[in-house]
């Protein structure tokens, strides 16, 4: 039987500053405090799933370069039992870097250096070089993947990936991030008949709808979402659409939706407002990889998105899965 999680993706390091706001233009703003992280989809996801408590092979799949981010990176996965002997290192292009800027109502600000991610291509899932047989493949983020983003024709070169994941009866699982291209829906589109679970949050999914999926009230318009829904299935996705905030989420599959309720956080006990939405996808996955129904799974998934809030880290810290 299939077990383990391949995570391929970006990959890069994380320097986080807290600030008050962000400064006008030509201002100045007093750092109130900094830490730096390993950062990235793959890597978030992976380092939860370890501290979890998932016991099966995780494994690192990307591009990445050779310097001192580089052995960042490496040494954290190696610290969270991550295999990294499937990354490929360039000798030219850096690692890639990210800049966040967390300001005291938690807003988030990025600049992004994609560094070597920018050469991520279909030699970089080296599923033929594996000794093991993972059961799920996770990729994030689609329009931050380098050439596997480009188009040949009307499909992208992740198709080219992600047909071959198929073809070993890997589940797929894709990952977006807010990232506001033009190409955002369109490179969506392309990945959904290979895609098995497709999770974005509410900003992402209004960059693929092209319009708000939130009520005035801030929660999930189910409705609407069920409508637009329809589309993603008729152009190929193949189980489940999963939208989340920190309220609420929705699954929806082609013959039921689920809609599960968060725990709301008081303000004062909220410390991060980075990597929520990976814990939860984290915990996601976990549930999928044990055959968990939908229920279990998305309130696993809220429990854990709830902790990570409640941690000053962008991922791992999270208490065993058994007790959220």
């Amino acid at each position: 039987m299939n077990k383990g999680v391949i995570g391929l993706g970006m990959w890069c390091v994380d320097t986080t500053y807290k600030i008050n706001e962000l400064p006008e233009r030509g201002k100045l703003e007093p750092i109130l405090d900094s830490f730096q992280c390993v950062g990235g989809g793959p890597s978030n996801v992976l380092t939860n799933l370890s501290s979890l408590g998932f016991n099966y092979p995780m494994i690192a799949m990307g591009s990445i370069g050779l310097d001192g981010n580089a052995s960042i990176i490496k040494n954290h996965l190696k610290k969270n039992n991550i295999q990294i002997n499937y990354l490929i290192s360039s000798k030219t292009i850096p690692t890639s870097q990210t800049v966040c800027m967390i300001e005291k109502k938690n807003e988030r600000t990025f600049l992004y250096y994609p560094g070597a991610n920018n050469l991520l291509d279909t030699k970089h899932f080296k599923i033929d070089d594996l000794k093991s047989k993972p059961k799920i493949l996770y990729i994030g983020y689609l329009t931050l993947l380098g050439k596997l983003d480009r188009f040949n024709y009307n499909k992208t070169r992740l198709n080219i990936v992600l047909e071959k994941a198929k073809k070993k009866n890997l589940i797929t699982i894709i990952d977006l991030v807010s990232n506001k291209t033009s190409h955002f829906q369109k490179i969506v589109y392309s990945a959904l008949p290979f895609t098995d679970y497709l999770l974005l949050n509410e900003i992402e999914a209004q960059l693929l709808f092209k319009k708000s999926i939130k009520k005035n009230d801030n929660y999930l318009n189910i409705k609407l979402i069920l409508q637009l829904t329809k589309k993603i299935f008729k152009n190929g996705l193949l189980k489940g659409l999963i939208i989340h905030n920190s309220k609420e989420s929705v699954c929806v599959l082609e013959d039921q939706t689920h809609n599960i309720k968060s725990k709301i956080i008081p303000q004062q006990k909220i410390k991060n407002a980075v990597g929520a939405g990976d814990a939860f996808c984290a915990a996601f996955i976990y549930g999928i990889h044990e055959n968990w129904n939908i229920e279990k799974t998305l309130k696993k998934a809220h429990a854990a998105g709830t902790a990570m809030m409640k941690i000053d880290a962008s991922s791992g810290y999270l208490p065993d899965i058994k007790k959220l």
